[in-house]
């Protein structure tokens, strides 16, 4: 159970940090290796992955709906708050790995067409 309460608050700690626009803390959680694979970009680092994050220009924040977890498997519900240049908010589901408490893999759901163009 220590290992599960582990991996939703190394999940949480990451989403604080993202929010709180901190990607240098939100590094601390995620491996070396981390894989990142989405809809719009996928990545092997987490300098690759902040790089391509910061080029969307935009200020968003993440609200947890949900987490459901099984062995070292996190499913994050959540809604992707766009907040400027433009405003929009898209449901949203990621699974993360989580591996003596960093995220190795982190795979991320949302119908683009929801996704705003500034």
């Amino acid at each position: 159970m220590n290992s599960i309460k582990n991996s939703i608050e190394v999940v949480e700690s990451f989403f604080s940090a993202i929010n709180e626009g901190n990607f240098e803390q939100a590094k601390n959680y995620m491996a070396d290796n981390h894989q990142y694979t989405g809809p719009m970009f996928s990545t092997n680092n987490p300098d690759e992955y902040f790089e391509k994050l910061m080029a969307f220009e935009m200020e968003f924040a993440v609200e947890t709906q949900d987490m459901v977890v099984a062995k070292n498997a996190i499913t994050h519900l959540s809604l992707l708050k766009i907040v400027n240049p433009v405003q929009a908010t898209i449901p949203c589901c990621e699974v993360f790995n989580v591996e003596e408490g960093k995220i190795t893999r982190q795979r991320f759901y949302f119908d683009t067409n929801l996704f705003p163009s500034n």
